[in-house]
């Protein structure tokens, strides 16, 4: 019995084989998750996509911390996020919510093929843990983890044995050669596309199976999930939370990916060491996990039920604005973005009333713009999510206090003067 894996032969089958009945129902889940996800991306105009997109890395943030037994409360992600934005010169932040942002953002810049993939994951894991304090470097042995690293040392997760410290190098360049080949082949459209999502979903699997780093997997594991989807055209303006459906059925999950670790189970079980039936029902589950997301965003977003909420929030919840407030931020909504002289134009109201109940929407974040005097788009604020957009988080995960209300309020403001004095700096129009 092998107590450590040691050769690259052990981790197949890496796909599934496409004469099997269940490929042909995958390959129409992923269909389903392609069309699904293309309807969100066609719903919204590009400058309301960007602000969600924001919105969906603080998600992404939370859910995938969540799963790993971290809870980030989303008004503190949000208020790491603003001191960091101050601090950007000196990224002397280092704090588990802004390090899996910063890894997030940056995996958003990069495309994935079959040269690109070993590296994209060193750098993932360096990215994210260059901006953690060293109590969440050190390991469980005293030892600190590296940054950047893949790890020289034997691992149990629960009951799997990862493969051998020594030959970790032959499972990467196997996992490299297949998966990344699927990527550059879904560029071609078609089945090929398809299979690629099929593939990318089993891929995660296999990553965490080969727990290519001493800590930190999970994580990285999550971010090039969503690089591989995007890789194969889904999800490509990063409206929806692959970690957020995780996390929601957080128990099945793990279950899922442990039982994809057993071994094959009879001749009727493909013709790997590993069951291949066992990584089909994970990448069923992972699959429709993923078309949930990607329609109840949709299904949130969708302007008729977006505008009914936002026109209760405004004048049964915040009567403390004035009533026109939900003409500018419905406007920014749909429209993407609009000048700021036009907000009497839109609220009826005098250039003066108008510009205050401007200045108090940009304040509290329901809307954001690049410089003090640029244009504006629409923004998520967290103190709003539980009314805007109910469910994206638990209830009591966003509630906020009149004090904290101020801080952030605060912490925008300056955020936005140290972004355009930034700006000006460097020579930034």
């Amino acid at each position: 019995m092998v107590d450590f894996y040691d050769n690259p032969v052990q981790m197949e089958p890496l796909v599934i084989d496409g004469i099997r009945p269940v490929y042909n129902d995958l390959i129409g889940l992923a269909a389903e998750l392609s069309e699904a996800s293309a309807c969100l991306d066609a719903a919204l105009v590009p400058s309301t996509a960007r602000s969600l997109s924001t919105l969906v890395e603080n998600m992404n943030c939370y859910y995938s911390n969540l799963i790993e037994g971290h809870k980030t409360l989303p008004i503190d992600i949000e208020q790491a996020l603003q001191e960091a934005t101050e601090k950007v010169e000196t990224k002397d932040l280092q704090s588990l919510a802004f390090a899996h942002i910063e890894a997030d953002r940056w995996a958003k810049q990069r495309s994935l093929d079959q040269e690109s993939l070993l590296p994209f994951l060193l750098e993932v894991h360096r990215v994210f843990g260059q901006h953690l304090p060293d109590d969440l470097l050190k390991l469980s042995d005293g030892s600190m983890m590296t940054p950047g690293e893949f790890r020289t040392k034997e691992v149990q997760v629960g009951r799997h044995l990862a493969p051998k410290a020594e030959r970790l190098d032959r499972f990467l360049d196997r996992y490299m050669q297949v998966y990344g080949r699927r990527l550059e082949w879904a560029k071609k459209g078609g089945i090929s596309k398809l299979d690629g999502i099929v593939s990318s979903f089993a891929a995660h699997h296999r990553l965490a199976w080969i727990h290519p780093f001493l800590d930190g997997n999970g994580r990285v594991a999550r971010i090039t999930l969503d690089a591989m989807l995007r890789a194969c055209g889904v999800n490509g303006s990063c409206l929806w939370s692959m970690s957020r459906g995780f996390a929601k059925t957080s128990d099945e999950y793990k279950a899922q990916l442990a039982r994809a670790d057993e071994p094959r189970m009879g001749d009727l079980d493909g013709r790997g060491n590993l069951s291949e039936k066992r990584l089909a029902e994970f990448c069923t589950y992972a699959l429709q996990t993923a078309i949930d997301q990607a329609k109840y965003m949709g299904s949130m977003f969708a302007l008729e039920n977006f505008q009914a909420r936002a026109e209760g929030y405004f004048r049964r919840v915040r009567f403390d604005l004035k009533p026109e407030s939900v003409y500018l931020f419905l406007h920014a909504f749909g429209m993407g973005e609009f000048e700021r002289g036009e907000a009497p134009r839109i609220t009826g109201l005098n250039e003066r009333s108008a510009r205050d109940v401007l200045s108090k929407l940009l304040d509290e974040g329901f809307l954001v713009s690049d410089s003090p005097k640029g244009k504006v788009r629409v923004g998520f604020p967290v103190h709003a999510l539980g009314s805007l957009l109910p469910n994206l988080y638990p209830a009591g995960d966003v509630d906020i206090t009149p004090e904290q209300l101020k801080q952030l309020v605060k912490a925008i403001r300056d955020n936005a003067l140290a972004r355009y004095q930034l700006s000006k700096k460097l020579g930034i129009k």
